[in-house]
């Protein structure tokens, strides 16, 4: 009788993987769903509470600087410790701090002391730990699957967000209107503790920096930084990403407006269109998932920023009697933007060393993070004083023009390449 001998694998950084990777895969991105699902419902329920309570522009505006300003400013501090330490270690940290924060928050308004400068502050905490969270959960997928799933796990995640999207919002409400804010924070409490739980029974390689390699915080950070210029197309890549983000989140965050002042929508209207996007998100991460997305990842990535910033024109063209119109179009819309963000997390895990990997997808994020608030600053007055449909012009013609400049680079162009040094 012979016994079956399973032929070991390795990552896309060339470290070997767990012979049962599949199973730690399922079990680390099972507990993240959910508490993905519960920490989307509390956030949403923690945004309709200002809403309902102050129904001001100008504090659901500081909401969403107070998410994004932490992870921008923090992010490459948060990159390097994660880098330091043990990734999975990091991960639990990182929730379980969330978690304490809900929990504490919910006892405080059990007690009746719900206010808005708590809110915000709930908020903040929240950014802060995902600022470490994120860059350790993107550095740790790429070493649990062989190279040839890399994009497929990627999708996994997107598709994730566009469930979560789809759902979260309905279950964020559900608590708040049902039960009360306390348990939609209770729910997100409970959810952080399914993925820890996991998490602590499963074995993740643990690839961080050796302490007589440890230079100090600053020094580490500006080594990510020359990580990403001994590549030079990743560099580039970077600021054509912050240049499309800076196009793009303005845009997006217009869609309510667009439905309610263009096409005379209401709240029902504007639920359905969140919907079809995420349902159209996760149709695009389903196909990326089984399809894998080919050898030409940079090629894929733009074709994704050019059929986005088209579909982008053609809403802004739309009469106010086009809403079916810019309903439908935001199908395929979304479904081209799932084939934006796995593609580019695997093209930077095969370029860059499994040691380092976690803050530079930490300053990534920072990138991306710091270049939705610009954006947010520039399109604000200009949608202001033109009109909505004007900024979807104004993005379309941006997200048209991004990558086909970038793609005249050659060290863009030469980022397919699958080789981790060169």
């Amino acid at each position: 009788m012979s016994e079956r001998i399973q032929q070991q694998e390795y990552s896309a950084q060339g470290v070997a993987i767990p012979l049962r990777w599949k199973r730690i895969v399922i079990a680390v991105w099972s507990g993240q769903a959910i508490s993905f699902l519960t920490s989307g419902a509390a956030g949403y329920a923690l945004i309709w509470y200002l809403t309902e309570t102050t129904a001001s522009p100008m504090i659901l505006a500081l909401s969403t600087l107070m998410y994004f300003l932490p992870m921008g400013l923090l992010g490459p501090f948060a990159g390097a410790i994660v880098d330091r330490f043990n990734r999975k270690h990091m991960m639990i940290v990182a929730d379980l701090g969330i978690a304490a924060a809900a929990v504490v928050m919910a006892l405080v308004i059990i007690a009746g002391f719900t206010n808005v400068p708590l809110v915000l502050a709930m908020l903040l905490v929240r950014s802060i730990g995902t600022a470490f969270h994120s860059p350790a959960m993107q550095a740790v997928m790429p070493l649990l699957v062989p190279d040839r799933h890399l994009v497929r796990i990627t999708s996994l995640d997107q598709g994730l967000a566009g469930i979560t999207n789809i759902v979260a919002p309905a279950l964020g409400i559900f608590f708040y209107t049902a039960f009360g804010l306390q348990v939609a924070l209770f729910a997100d409490a409970f959810g952080a503790l399914v993925a820890c739980g996991l998490l602590a029974l499963v074995a993740i390689p643990d690839v961080h920096m050796a302490r007589a390699d440890r230079t100090g915080i600053l020094h580490e950070i500006v080594d990510g930084i020359n990580e990403i210029r001994e590549h030079r197309g990743l560099g580039l890549l970077f600021i054509f990403l912050a240049l499309g983000i800076v196009a793009f989140m303005p845009m997006a965050s217009l869609f309510p407006l667009m439905t309610y002042s263009h096409f005379g929508g209401g709240g029902y209207d504007a639920a359905l269109v969140e919907a079809i996007w995420g349902f159209g998100y996760v149709i695009g991460s389903i196909i990326l998932g089984i399809w894998g997305g080919g050898k030409r990842l940079i090629l894929l990535t733009m074709l994704s920023v050019l059929i986005q910033g088209v579909l982008t024109f053609v809403l802004g063209l739309l009469p106010q009697e086009g809403f079916m119109f810019f309903a439908a179009i935001c199908l395929p819309l979304s479904i081209a933007g799932a084939f934006f963000n796995g593609p580019i997390n695997a093209i930077i895990a095969r370029k860059v060393k499994p040691e380092k990997l976690g803050r530079v997808m930490a300053l990534m994020g920072t990138v991306m993070s710091l270049s939705a608030p610009i954006g947010l600053m520039i399109a604000g007055p200009i949608a202001e004083f033109t009109d909505v449909p004007f900024w979807f012009l104004a993005s379309g013609a941006g997200l048209v023009a991004i990558p086909i400049i970038a793609t005249l680079f050659p060290s863009i162009r030469a980022l397919d390449r699958k080789d981790v040094t060169e």
